[in-house]
């Protein structure tokens, strides 16, 4: 057999297409050719249908190699082949680009540094790979296809509209109330990272509560809509009163600003110096 069409092992393929043995292993299984399985790498279906096979060594024991032309394989030579960006998973679930990036981030999967976003080991766990801006180095990442079909990723989108058996909503962070306005601004705020109170009780003012309350910057937030009507609605009043009797900092949230959070909430949070 002539060398140059001797199969390959997985860390031969990676030093011919100039990758690091990690970084292979991680794309291939990203392209769902292998997969993990008690602490041993095997081959998928579709790895199989790739042309790879296994070799048994005395040394090594059984190891996955494959032929010399999968070196030119077009997933392999473009990395980003089969692979999508966090826009792709923000437009799936209707969600903005921002929201979609808190929420990825608050399971774990990556974290803030040098103004880009970076993997954890969890997120690397999920098919993960880390990619760089080549004019301005900001690091960020891209997600096999099938993350979309991730049931944390699914569950916890489940969450930002999930209602209780109870009558209440509850929230991403574990608060519950009892509409799903103050339910989806509850969510931003905690995904955003912002320290809040729910129902919070304001002091001599009796059984009155406020429907947020932000200590680190010291800010009320009510909601206003169609929602609030009747006794709810008195009660309000009375509490806009209170704010304007001691000068608090309040935010009031229509039902045109809950249709786009993202973009009505930092720029309320703004105006009062506070940005997000």
């Amino acid at each position: 057999m002539n060398a140059d069409s001797r199969p390959l092992s997985t860390s031969a393929l990676a030093k011919a297409l100039g990758k690091t043995t990690r970084q292979m292993f991680s794309e291939l299984e990203s392209l769902g050719w292998i997969l993990r399985k008690d602490d041993s790498w095997m081959l998928t279906s579709k790895g199989e249908f790739e042309g790879g096979n296994y070799r048994e060594s005395q040394k090594f024991g059984r190891y996955i190699i494959w032929p010399v032309t999968v070196a030119k394989h077009k997933a392999l030579t473009n990395p980003n082949a089969g692979l999508i960006s966090l826009h792709k998973i923000a437009k799936h679930f209707q969600l903005a680009d921002k929201y979609a990036t808190r929420l990825i981030s608050e399971l774990g999967w990556i974290k803030p540094e040098r103004k880009g976003w970076v993997l954890t080991p969890k997120g690397e766990s999920t098919g993960g790979l880390l990619r760089e801006d080549s004019k301005t180095g900001v690091p960020y990442v891209l997600w096999p296809e099938d993350i979309l079909d991730n049931k944390a990723l699914s569950d916890r989108v489940d969450e930002l509209t999930a209602k209780s058996a109870n009558g209440r909503y509850l929230c991403c962070d574990g608060h519950q109330v009892f509409s799903a306005a103050c339910r989806d601004i509850d969510n931003w705020l905690y995904l955003s990272g912002i320290a809040h109170a729910v129902k919070r009780k304001l002091s001599d003012e009796g059984e009155q509560y406020a429907d947020f309350y932000l200590p680190t910057y010291q800010i009320y937030i009510e909601y206003w809509g169609e929602q609030v009507v009747g006794e709810d609605l008195a009660r309000k009043m009375k509490r806009r009163d209170y704010y304007q009797k001691y000068q608090h900092m309040v935010i009031e949230i229509s039902d045109e600003d809950l249709k786009d959070l993202e973009t009505s909430l930092p720029r309320l949070l703004l105006k009062l110096g506070v940005e997000i």
